[in-house]
């Protein structure tokens, strides 16, 4: 029997070491390809700006050099290329409009990478009036008037789509995004994992985008507090680009979420290493705080603010919720969410701007705002927590406690620290109802 025993371990500890030899192998592997995708693009890059340089009337080549810095600003974050690929993309429609449509989902791509939505939305709008047949334009307009808080817009948008066209790579994800606003997050995490089956699927895709798919799994996994899940896409997408920041980003937060601070600042120094994050930043710093480190903790809430100013648009929502959860600077955050209102109306810039209001002690207007945010029926853990909060403030107890409820039954796990803060609330409203 022993010796049985002992063959049967060994049989394993070997079957072990083979798995992960090969793991080891795939990384390789993927990597290597990873890594010659990306010396292609940027020859690719280097032959284009040559050939226009020698062609100043050559509009395709500026269209095609938009499209791969646009390429490059996925693949790297390089807030560079975002300008760049808009260069190119008007220098491309000034030399000809007409059958040069494509160029423009370069510059609407590096327009909402600069939070600049209404331009973004213009010109989609345009390219829907112009080629109503083509889904992936509808579509994209779909996405963008999510953005802007449009939902009216995004409806119409949406529900014009053939339905052949609902299950192409290019669509199901912004499909997928608009079911999870409006409350459907089982259609939206079915349609995302079938995309990302599709993605896996196809030959012909960069290795960022299809890892891409499985970030997105991996996403909405976690906002529904299926940790196993998400932790299986992203490995998965790690196996086919090892290095994506993205995907380490995403591996930080997973790792946060299971409060395993050693591993958050393993995975989250990695990440900064590549871009600086300032989502990734913020929560190396609770790690720090969370083992009882505030100096350390201190300088990388430092190192997030200058990664802030890096950031596109009027404000980073990130960083903002990072002030407001930690109680500093708050007049500035309200003063900077009411004025992307403007233009921004989504509901998580109300869930924001309600947050901050709490956060000023003004309860009735933070009540109002957070019924704009849930008024679309998402369900999102994080929202129910704010509107518990804020329910619990205003002396609302029974409100609170239905909130904070639906907060910790969707999503046990929806932060590194809120959960806790939620579960105490609920354990102070039982006791004073008691």
């Amino acid at each position: 029997m022993l010796a049985l025993a002992f063959a049967a371990g060994m049989a394993w500890l070997v079957a072990g070491r083979l798995r992960a030899a090969e793991r080891e192998t795939n990384a390789q592997t993927s990597n290597a390809v990873a890594e010659a995708e990306t010396r292609a693009r940027d020859g690719d890059i280097k032959f284009y700006e040559k050939r226009a340089a020698e062609d100043p009337i050559s509009a395709g080549d500026r269209a095609k050099l938009a499209a791969l810095h646009i390429q490059r600003a996925r693949e790297t974050g390089d807030y560079e290329d975002v300008l760049t690929a808009e260069k190119w993309a008007r220098e491309s429609i000034s030399l000809r409009t007409a059958h040069n449509s494509e160029v423009n989902v370069a510059l609407i791509s590096s327009l909402l990478e600069q939070h600049r939505f209404a331009e973004a939305r213009d010109i989609t709008a345009r390219l829907v009036a112009e080629e109503p047949a083509v889904n992936g334009y509808r579509a994209l307009l779909g996405e963008i008037s999510l953005e802007v808080g449009d939902y009216a817009g995004a409806r119409a948008a949406f529900d014009s789509l053939t339905p052949a066209s609902r299950n192409t790579l290019s669509i199901a994800p912004r499909i997928a995004r608009w079911l999870e606003i409006t409350g459907d997050t089982q259609a939206a995490r079915l349609i995302l994992h079938r995309a990302r089956r599709t993605a896996d699927s196809s030959g012909h895709l960069p290795r960022e985008t299809a890892a891409w798919y499985h970030l997105r799994v991996a996403d909405i996994e976690m906002r529904n507090g299926k940790l196993k899940a998400a932790e299986r896409a992203l490995e998965s997408g790690r196996q086919i680009r090892p290095s994506d920041y993205r995907l380490l980003a995403a591996e930080t937060h997973l790792a946060a979420l299971r409060q395993d601070w050693r591993r958050v600042f393993a995975l989250g120094d990695s990440t900064i290493a590549m871009v600086l994050d300032p989502g990734t930043i913020g929560l190396v710093g609770d790690a720090y705080t969370a083992l009882g480190d505030t100096a350390r903790a201190a300088d990388y809430v430092k190192a997030m603010e200058v990664a802030v100013v890096r950031q596109p648009g009027a404000y980073h929502r990130a960083w903002s919720l990072f002030l407001l959860d930690h109680g500093v600077r708050i007049p500035e955050v309200a003063a900077k969410v009411r004025e992307e209102l403007k233009t921004r109306r989504d509901i998580y810039g109300y869930d924001l701007f309600g947050w901050a209001l709490y956060k000023e002690g003004r309860y009735a207007e933070a009540r109002q705002a957070l019924g704009t945010a849930l008024s679309q029926g998402t369900q999102d853990a994080v929202l129910f927590y704010h509107a518990g909060m804020i329910e619990r403030a205003a002396g609302n107890h029974a409100a609170s406690r239905r909130f904070l409820e639906r907060a910790l039954t969707l999503n046990p796990v929806f932060g590194p620290t809120q959960p806790r803060a939620a579960r105490a609330t609920l354990d102070s409203l039982k006791r004073e109802g008691a």
